[in-house]
């Protein structure tokens, strides 16, 4: 059933198959985590205006009715209007806190979605790793075969004993038992690729990508450019909350007496005697502060792991070399026992030891261009480059 599917998977591929950067984009483009991430801008600037809307007048309506002792009993009214108005300073401060706040949202659109390119590609990464492993496992199983059909071929002619062709046998055979394993995981890693990318049916990939670095920093660190926002967010939260009397009431009153109209004109204003927002301002303060601390934590983290990532990439590029180097002798090597195994000239131990140096080499080779792939993908993620 997993060959089946393997094969199938494998046909698709042959007859429609995407490059990465066309995956990633598509992937992008249709992924309802960022649909819902960009939804926060919109809320951002939705909250940002109601924080700056005005407050609605009141209007005051009252009948009166005089009934003196003597003569007449008469009627009269009074209307009422006022209007809150937010003072000048208070106005400017909610500006720059409507802003902030979009800003923020914005930030964290740009490392949800810089987050997202980092982990689908370190995912696929991964997909094309396994893939790999399964093309030597390929690989290997052929050059197993060919032992042990040479081993038959010998064990026929009297060359060798029994011992060794059943030798060579279980080799050939423990070599298919990992090749099913190895058919499994690049299964698995296959479809949790996709179900990352939030795909619900099966495309075919091109797994033969690599990931450069880029050596030009494209912008911000994403997690450093949310914590520098939520910081000046803060602080223009302390600012607004440093206004302790936001509003003055402006009114306007006519009343009608039966002797007399009346029409006064005045305005009033809140005493910050008791609530001075002090607590509100302390707390925004705090925040900020909060957020510089982790501001200046996460830039020492940065700046040690670009070190790491520097040193360990330069020491990858060169045990690639050298593991090519190895590659080369031993391929020659496993040709010459090749050849001289089927004339006896070596026997099947040296042949197989030799095979398995090639297999090992090979997977080295395998695990050292994932790392630097990795590395490559963590260095531009670190570097914002993938803030576009």
């Amino acid at each position: 059933m997993l060959k089946n599917i393997l094969l199938s998977g494998l046909l698709c591929t042959l007859l429609s198959a995407q490059n990465f950067d066309d995956f990633l984009q598509n992937a992008i483009t249709h992924s309802p985590y960022l649909e819902s991430s960009a939804l926060g801008i919109k809320q951002a600037d939705e909250s940002g205006n109601a924080l700056k809307r005005y407050a609605n007048p009141t209007l005051e309506l009252e009948y009166s009715k005089f009934d003196p002792s003597v003569g007449q009993s008469n009627n009269g009214y009074r209307v009422n209007i006022s209007q809150p108005l937010r003072l000048w300073s208070v106005g400017n401060d909610k500006q720059a806190l409507s802003h902030n706040m979009v800003r923020t949202a914005d930030a964290n659109y740009v490392q949800d979605k810089a987050r997202f390119t980092r982990d689908i590609s370190l995912a696929f990464n991964f997909y094309a790793q396994q893939k790999m492993m399964l093309t030597l496992g390929d690989e290997e199983l052929r050059i197993a075969k060919k032992i042990y059909e040479i081993s038959k071929a010998r064990y026929e002619s009297g060359t060798i004993s029994r011992g060794l062709l059943l030798q060579a046998k279980v080799d050939y055979e423990m070599v298919m038992i990992a090749n099913e394993a190895l058919m499994l995981k690049s299964s698995q890693s296959y479809y949790n690729l996709l179900s990352f990318a939030g795909i619900t049916e099966e495309i075919g990939l091109e797994t033969e990508y690599s990931f450069t670095l880029i050596s030009k920093q494209k912008g911000l660190n994403p997690d450093l450019r949310v914590l520098k926002s939520k910081q000046d967010t803060a602080l223009s939260l302390a600012k607004v909350n440093s206004n302790s009397v936001e509003w003055m009431n402006v009114f306007g009153e006519f009343e009608s007496e039966p002797n007399q109209d009346i029409m006064r004109f005045g305005m009033n204003f809140p005493l910050a005697v008791f609530n001075t927002k002090s607590q509100e301002k302390n707390i925004a303060k705090l925040q900020a502060a909060k957020s510089e601390f982790l501001y200046n934590n996460e830039t020492r983290r940065l700046a040690m792991q670009d070190k790491r990532l520097k040193n360990e990439h330069s020491s990858l590029q060169k045990q690639e070399e050298a593991n090519k180097q190895i590659l080369q002798t031993e391929l020659e090597l496993l040709k010459m026992y090749e050849d001289g195994y089927k004339i006896a000239s070596f026997n099947l131990l040296q042949l197989q030891d030799i095979k398995n140096k090639v297999i090992q080499t090979k997977e080295r080779l395998i695990q050292i261009t994932s790392a630097l792939n990795q590395n490559a993908i963590t260095q531009n993620y670190n570097q914002g480059n993938y803030n576009d």
